[in-house]
């Protein structure tokens, strides 16, 4: 209670668009930042073939890349298992880039 009125605590907040919840693990962040690339890189795949190399890279950069470097200096010291899901991005974005299958070695 402050000065008389029930305050509710919420699992999760947002600042500077970092999703911060009260352990500060950053696995909604996580998630939904993974979410969010893997949006853009499906998008992006579909009209890869019109695309020269350079435009897709500028484009995964600017939709893709950039988002993970925003703010990344708070996932310092996160589990292994939030940044697979990150690595699997960047993964995604470098085959996408070099028109590589899922089964191909970058």
């Amino acid at each position: 209670m402050v000065n008389g009125s029930v305050v509710t605590l919420l699992p999760t907040v947002m600042c500077l668009g970092v999703i911060v919840d009260q352990e500060m693990l950053f696995a909604d962040h996580v998630r939904r930042l993974a979410s969010v690339c893997f949006y853009w890189l499906r998008q992006l795949r579909s009209i890869r073939r019109t695309l020269t190399m350079e435009t897709t890279t500028i484009l995964v950069y600017a939709l893709v890349i950039s988002r993970i470097d925003y703010c990344n200096g708070v996932l310092a010291g996160a589990y292994d298992v939030h940044l697979r899901q990150l690595q699997a991005v960047l993964n995604a974005a470098a085959r996408l880039i070099v028109r590589k299958r899922k089964c191909d070695s970058i």
